[in-house]
């Protein structure tokens, strides 16, 4: 009976030595943060912002998935409102870039998240270059420490959209932070993105988004950020 006990008792605190291991070395680390794109329109100046909140996870180097560059977005693309031209979005897919577009944005930031992750590194001019828990986990504690708003290199940006309705299809087109021109026409230029650590709730979904975008499931890769709508 004693021995059975005991044998119980060492189990059980290897249980909890096991997930306390675990709860140690396995977490996420969350930044959180306001990105704020202003858009010259001829003599006015429009402006869309949104809250979104990062999920960094930090993992040992013994684990198989510790290289996993990607954190969990919750929140919304920021989005700008041009009235009859269109909406302007800033999306959470990386941008296609030129090899001469790569090198220039290497040289901004050095990071090895995808671009919304690497965005708030770009911002405060902080190594993001991180992928083994020590070094992954030194460069979001030094990241949260910034404060204040930084204007972000356009280069750094991820991929600006807008949609097209072709044929009662709702395809959008890739465009450059440096010619907004090209798609909504003169006197329309991409004048900053300002980023700002928060601690303020995340933004809802807009509502000056249209209704089939609104839905369940519509673009939640490139526009929602996970476990939204």
């Amino acid at each position: 009976m004693k021995g059975g006990a005991k044998a119980l008792g060492i189990v059980v605190t290897l249980a909890v030595l096991a997930g306390g291991s675990i709860w140690w070395n396995f977490y996420n680390v969350h930044v959180r943060y306001r990105l704020t794109l202003e858009v010259q329109d001829g003599d006015k100046l429009k402006a869309g912002s949104s809250v979104i909140d990062l999920s960094y996870n930090i993992e040992p180097s013994w684990s198989p998935s510790q290289y996993n560059s990607f954190p969990r977005v919750v929140g919304y693309a920021p989005t700008v409102d041009l009235g009859e031209k269109g909406l302007l979005f800033l999306t959470f897919s990386d941008a296609i870039r030129t090899a001469a577009q790569s090198a220039e944005r290497n040289k901004q930031v050095f990071c090895l998240f995808d671009d919304i992750g690497c965005l708030p590194f770009a911002a405060y001019r902080v190594s993001g270059g991180a992928a083994d828990y020590a070094r992954k986990k030194t460069a979001l504690e030094d990241l949260l420490r910034q404060s204040g708003p930084r204007d972000v290199p356009f280069v750094t940006l991820p991929q600006l959209i807008r949609f097209v309705d072709i044929d009662g299809e709702h395809k959008y087109v890739d465009l450059s932070p440096d010619d907004l021109v090209a798609s909504f026409g003169p006197g329309v230029k991409l004048k900053r993105v300002v980023l700002q650590l928060t601690n303020d709730p995340v933004t809802p979904r807009p509502e000056i988004w249209p209704q089939w975008l609104k839905e369940k499931g519509q673009m939640s890769a490139v526009l929602k950020g996970y476990q939204n709508d």
